[in-house]
C-alpha cells in the first residue's frame, strides 16, 4: 500500500511562492523542473515547515548558473523568513 503524504495548506502555500520565484530565474520550464524536485522532496519523507528550506536548496540545485543559484537562494531565504515571522505573529 503506497502512503499518502498529506502537506499542511500553509507549506504547500509556501511551495507556490518558492516555486513562481524559481520559474522566474528558469522561465515556464521552471514548473516542470519543480515538479520533479518536488517529487523527490516528497519521496524524502519530511514535508514539514522545516524542511521547506531543504526544498529551496534543491530548486537551488536546479540552476547551472552559481551567481543565479546564489540570487535564488538569497530571495527563497527571504520567503522563508517571512513564514517564520508570520508563524510567530
Amino acid at each position: 500500500m503506497e502512503k499518502t503524504r498529506k502537506i499542511l495548506p500553509l507549506v504547500a502555500q509556501m511551495i507556490a511562492q518558492l516555486d513562481a520565484l524559481f520559474v522566474e530565474f528558469v522561465g515556464p520550464i521552471g514548473f516542470e523542473l519543480a515538479s520533479v524536485v518536488l517529487k523527490k522532496w516528497l519521496d524524502e519523507g519530511k514535508t514539514g515547515p522545516s524542511a521547506l528550506r531543504r526544498y529551496a536548496q534543491a530548486l537551488g540545485e536546479q540552476l547551472d548558473n552559481p551567481n543565479e543559484r546564489k540570487e535564488f537562494l538569497v530571495k527563497a531565504e527571504r520567503l522563508l523568513l517571512q513564514l517564520q515571522s508570520g508563524l510567530g505573529s
